[in-house]
Order: C-alpha cells, then structure tokens, then sequence
C-alpha cells in the first residue's frame, strides 16, 4: 500500500500519538484512536463500523454504552452544520468551544464506561461533512477530533466532474497536510451524496448517471493522500421515500481500483438510514467499512419524548417541528423536521427530567444494539484490535 507523499505533495497520515498531536485529549494513560487502525481492522475481517452522528448527550451516552456493552468499535461524529443547529443550545461559545466540549464530554463518557466495564474499545471522534468554513477543520484539530471530513464534492453544473475532482483536490491540498501532521486522518467525498428527499424525485437513470467513477474515485485518493473516501453509489441523507437505488458493483469496482493502484482508502457509506441489513451486508461485502447513520438515531430520541406520560415531551417535539417548518419557509426551502432546531430546543429539552431523558437514551441504545449486531456485524470484534481493547467473548 502506498506510504509516501502523492503528487499533490501530500504527506501520509503520521501516526496518532501525544508526541505527534498535543490537542488529544487524555483519558487515562490514552487518546482516542483516528480512521485508520478502526478502518483497517475492520478491512481485514470484512466488517462494518458504526459511524454515530451524536446531536444530545443522551443519544452520545447511548451510542458509547451499546458499543461498550457489545465489544464493538465505534465512531462518534458530529457534522459541521449540526456544530450549529445542535451542538450550540448543548454548549455554549464560538464553535471551537462547542467543538472542544463536546470532545471533554465524549472523553469523559469514555472514561466513565472504561471505569464501569474494565475494559476499553475502539474509538475514533470524527467532523463529518465539512463543507463551507475550511477553518473548523483545525478547529476540530485543536478540540481533539481524531478524524475530519472534507466534504468538497457540490460543484456548479457546468463544471465537469473530473475538473470538479481536481477543484476538490486543490482545497483539500490546503488543509490535509496540517492534519496528517498531526495524526489526524481525513475522509473525503467525491460525487454529491444529497437528500434522500430530493433523489426520490429523480429517475433510476438520472441517479446512476451521477455515480462516482472508479477513475474518479482513484484520482481523489491519488491527489489528496485520502484515508477513506464517501462516494455516491445511490444512498442518501434522510428517510428514504422509496426503496434506494444502490450501485453495490460500482462500489466494488472503486474499491477493486483503489486497491489495484495500491491505495488504503476505505469506503464509507453516508445515508444509512433506512438501509436493510441485507443492503447493509451487501455494501460491506462490496468494500464499505464506515456507515454514516445519523437521521434514525435523533428521530429515534424524538419519538421517545413524544411519549412522555405528562404529554409535555409530545407539546415540546410539536414546537419543534413547527419552528423548523417556519424557518424553512422563511428561507424558501421544504420543512426537514424537528432535529434541525434540537440545540435551540435543549434547556426545553432538558427540563423534562431524567426518567424521560433515560427512557429516550435507552430507545436510542435498543437500536444501535440491534444495528451493530444485525447490520454492520462489529459485535466482539474489539479484542482484534490487540490485547488494549475489549473483554474476552467468553467473560
């Protein structure tokens, strides 16, 4: 596999360490760990991992807990717009501050689980989806983030897609480099992942049209020195209106042409909600190893509210989804439901008490059980990340 510098003159990812990266945080004697030894492991026994967007700190908790509970690894992640719409009502401050205490809280849930189980797991802490401020990739750096996303896939129509891929590779040219001097690995994207919403108004032709192209998908790694690339093979974000067009071929062909030039480059799958577990298996057995799963997991919390006895959990998500409604329309675009306003909504939120917030949390963990048993097939798979990790299967 390819180690040194590509032709953009991007060095490869140094290795994680508190020699190489000041900004980790400690939890014990350790730090978190970035996409590479999560996504390798996983590569070689043809697994999959859970990749969590985490927009409360029940669903965080519940996330971290089934992961502890079941020896697997995990990847906890939290998008740049969700730094605004959810992580600023659960913090406070720039989104620096926002970005910096989510990752002490994360640690500090790690800690605690590793306290109460007697043993540790696999973790990396990931910003997914950077599109728009360049700048909070090196805040995340700062804050301890393991692993980034450089999302810089949208370009305007009249450019052509393999000019687009070079105008990708030449913004991501300004930014990796910091990154992988500090252990830090990078996810990037090529071709738009996109609403699940919005694909459901296209035809089976126009979808596959605009899949990535194995050429392509090479020439992203190739130029970027990438640690993990998202391509679109058909999934997207949100509930699926109808059942999705999935290129699992395509997705092998990339993953053949990646590994036929000798790049370590895994696939990651955005838009895992609403997947089947056979589409799931499907996709991992055609090369995806980190599933993006963020939609289920913050609808999956809300529903829980709406189920509080006193009827206030209920009122509360109905406030919700009206305010979003009416900011939608007022910037001209369709309502996309209550977890677009869960950080403006968090002290509401909050003061609906522990046995309802618990309930919540454990709906959230019910799910992630069940998903990284049936779905991805991570359970007890952290003891193969060396004698560090995990309990023995028998304990």
């Amino acid at each position: 596999m390819h180690s040194g510098m590509m032709d953009g003159g991007i060095p490869p990812v140094n290795e994680l360490s508190f020699e190489t990266n000041p900004y980790l945080k400690r939890i014990k004697n350790t730090h978190l760990l970035n996409l590479r030894p999560i996504l390798e492991v996983a590569d070689r026994h043809e697994f999959g991992v859970l990749a969590a967007n985490c927009l409360r700190p029940e669903i965080t908790r519940a996330v971290l807990r089934a992961a502890f509970d079941l020896n697997s690894p995990v990847i906890i992640q939290v998008a740049e717009s969700q730094v605004s719409y959810a992580l600023d009502g659960w913090f406070s401050g720039s989104k620096f501050e926002r970005l910096n205490a989510f990752a002490e809280f994360v640690a500090k849930e790690v800690e605690r689980l590793w306290d109460e189980k007697g043993y540790l797991i696999p973790i990396a802490l990931h910003l997914d989806h950077l599109q728009n401020d360049d700048e909070l990739a090196f805040d995340a750096l700062r804050a301890g983030f393991t692993s980034v996303e450089l999302d810089f896939s949208k370009h305007p129509p009249e450019v052509d897609r393999g000019e687009a891929v070079e105008m990708n590779i030449e913004r991501c040219s300004k930014i990796i480099p910091e990154l992988h001097k500090h252990g830090v690995t990078v996810e990037v994207e090529e071709g738009e992942i996109g609403e699940a919403a919005a694909r459901a108004a296209q035809s089976e032709e126009e979808i596959r049209k605009e899949f990535t192209k194995p050429e392509h998908a090479v020439r992203l790694v190739e130029g970027t020195n990438a640690d993990a690339i998202a391509i679109f093979v058909g999934s997207a974000h949100g509930w699926y209106l109808r059942r999705p067009i999935i290129g699992y071929s395509r997705m092998r062909e990339i993953d053949v042409a990646l590994r036929e030039r000798g790049f370590f480059a895994p696939i990651v799958l955005h838009g895992g909600t609403g997947l089947s577990y056979e589409a799931v298996h499907k996709a991992i057995g055609a090369g995806a190893r980190k599933f993006n799963y963020a939609t289920a997991l913050a609808d999956i919390f809300l529903k829980a509210l709406e189920r509080d006895p006193s009827g206030r959990g209920r009122q509360i998500v109905e406030k919700m989804t009206e305010t979003e409604k009416q900011e939608s329309e007022a910037k001209g675009r369709k309502p996309r439901g209550a977890r677009y306003v869960i950080g403006k909504f968090a002290e509401e939120i909050n003061s609906l008490g522990d046995f309802v917030l618990k309930a919540a949390e454990d709906a959230v963990y019910e799910h992630v059980r069940d998903m990284i048993i049936n779905a991805y097939g991570s359970k007890d798979k952290a003891p193969l990340y060396g004698s560090e990790f995990g309990r023995c299967p028998l304990e």
